[in-house]
């Protein structure tokens, strides 16, 4: 900000941190500097300190500047501070001290605070929020100071999910002296696991004397501490292999049959996911070569604290059906079947409408001079024309 010969400068400073302010003066005349706090309070005169706050220390003292430091910068120092020179008229400049928040780590379904000052403005300025591309309220609160400049304040709350992890949230000040101002935080939110089992093998039905492998893949803010693989209402078979996320279970029976559990847990909670075997009966015959695919749909399942997801090994509940090609064939023989039926019932009737219109035509032909005349005799039905039948084997 400058004002005539004197100079300074606006402070943006990150909350616990140091903050200097320097008040210039840019053609000397040995007047007297000082620096005035937001309520109008001595902080320096000269190289003197009336102020008691020894967070305030000078950094450097000349005829052309007055640099202070204010260490260890809390939300409560943001305002406007006064450089002010001793001239005739006396000369001021003005430096805004604008305090960051440090960037808090947040849980998902948390609610955050986040508040926006705009000081010094005439007229009032605007300030909007947006987090990310979208944009929410806030609620703004409007003061006049002493000066008959206006402070404008906007708070904004909202509740976090994980979706929300490093996304921008911005502070946008609208005002005819400066377009589009603004200040900027990323949000970094924690989360609980996010749990799925992929069966790597087999990639069909499971059978007995086949072996079966899951990998468990848990991620989550922070990363998952601890993936483990439980059996649900009974133990693990003797010779299953565990290794980190990953289950092997060989030479598979029906009485392994059962609810595989894997659980992740982190800092911020709890998830699991669970796989239903069921172990079908070694084939008796050599089947027909076939190509399945498994395709896995977690379910969205949620509790205040865990989050589950399940699968099935049995045809129809997650995994792929068998075909039988007996039933196919049977299917393709009665539909082969009724075609052939309709084909001559078809033929049945047309051809019985053909035997009548012959038949009719003859009857009228007896006594008739042409075959128009015949055909309306024969509609007439001459009592003394011979019937004549036609039959169709």
């Amino acid at each position: 900000v400058v004002s005539q010969n004197l100079v300074t400068d606006d402070v943006w400073v990150v909350e616990g941190e140091m903050a200097t302010i320097s008040c210039r003066v840019k053609d000397s005349d040995d007047s007297v500097i000082q620096l005035l706090n937001p309520n109008r309070q001595t902080i320096y005169f000269r190289d003197m300190r009336p102020l008691k706050d020894a967070r305030f220390q000078l950094v450097n003292f000349s005829e052309n500047e007055l640099r202070v430091s204010l260490s260890n910068v809390s939300l409560s120092d943001e305002g406007r501070y006064v450089c002010q020179l001793y001239t005739d008229p006396p000369q001021e400049a003005y430096a805004d001290i604008t305090v960051l928040g440090r960037d808090e780590v947040l849980r998902e379904g948390n609610e955050t605070e986040m508040t926006c000052t705009a000081m010094g403005s005439k007229p009032a300025a605007t300030i909007k929020w947006m987090k990310g591309d979208k944009e929410l309220p806030g609620k703004p609160k409007v003061e006049l100071a002493y000066d008959k400049m206006y402070t404008v304040t906007s708070r904004l709350a909202f509740t976090v999910s994980k979706e929300d992890d490093g996304v921008p949230v911005a502070c946008i000040v609208d005002h005819p002296a400066v377009k589009d101002f603004q200040a900027k935080k990323y949000l970094e939110v924690q989360y609980k696991p996010e749990v799925k089992i992929v069966v790597e093998f087999p990639q069909g039905l499971t059978r007995e004397g086949e072996n079966l492998e899951l990998t468990c893949q848990a991620k989550g803010k922070p990363q998952p501490q601890k993936v483990n693989w439980v059996k649900v209402d009974d133990e693990f078979p003797s010779h299953a292999v565990i290794t980190g996320g990953d289950l092997y279970i060989e030479n598979l029976n029906k009485s392994y049959n059962g609810t595989y559990r894997c659980v992740a847990t982190n800092t911020v909670g709890e998830a699991y996911e669970d796989y239903v075997l069921y172990v079908y009966d070694a084939p008796t015959t050599t089947p027909l070569p076939t190509t399945t695919t498994t395709s896995t749909t977690p379910a969205s399942t949620t509790s205040a604290a865990i989050i589950s997801h399940s699968h099935d090994s049995r045809a129809g509940e997650g995994s792929p059906r068998t075909v039988d090609h007996a039933v196919i064939g049977g299917v393709v023989a009665v539909v082969v079947f009724a075609m052939l039926c309709l084909l001559i019932v078809l033929g049945r009737y047309f051809a019985r409408h053909k035997g009548t219109y012959f038949t009719h035509e003859a009857k009228g032909a007896d006594d008739a001079a042409d075959a128009d005349t015949a055909i309306i005799n024969a509609e007439g039905g001459h009592t003394n024309s011979d019937e004549k039948k036609e039959y169709y084997i």
